[in-house]
């Protein structure tokens, strides 16, 4: 455990990245806000940097798409880095997430924990709250 290259502070997601020439093994570094990246064979890349405790990923085409438990979901280039940020939601989402659902503001997300694309490149956003939340975000 640790913030250095190579070192994780609680990993939480794992993602098979196959939008490079060659695979690479990327891990949702989660308390280090970033994202790390591997060679098949373990050796360290880099990082994205900055993400609020990124949780898991979904690629289509040279698009990621990386839901962040801290109330935004953020898309990622070919070069991973941020293209657009999404739905930034409250700075208090732990206290949101388990209020009732009349809670959440349309746009906004509160804590995202999943995501991936569809076929047609729309997004689904699954949420961490105590009643449950999934969003579509459709391509446009």
């Amino acid at each position: 455990m640790g913030s250095e290259p190579g070192k994780l502070n609680q990993p939480h997601g794992i993602w098979m990245d196959l939008r490079a020439p060659s695979p690479v093994l990327t891990v949702a570094d989660r308390r280090n806000y970033r994202l790390q990246y591997f060679t098949l064979d373990g050796n360290h890349l880099g990082f994205s940097g900055r993400l609020n405790y990124p949780c898991h990923f979904s690629t289509r085409k040279e698009l990621m798409v990386v839901p962040e438990l801290e109330a935004r979901v953020t898309i990622l280039g070919a070069d991973n880095e941020p293209v657009v940020h999404l739905g930034q939601g409250p700075a208090n989402f732990r206290e949101v997430r388990l209020k009732a659902r009349d809670m959440f503001i349309p746009g906004q997300f509160v804590a995202p924990h999943g995501s991936c694309f569809d076929a047609d490149g729309n997004i689904f956003v699954v949420e961490w709250v105590e009643v449950g939340r999934v969003t579509k975000l459709r391509k446009v």
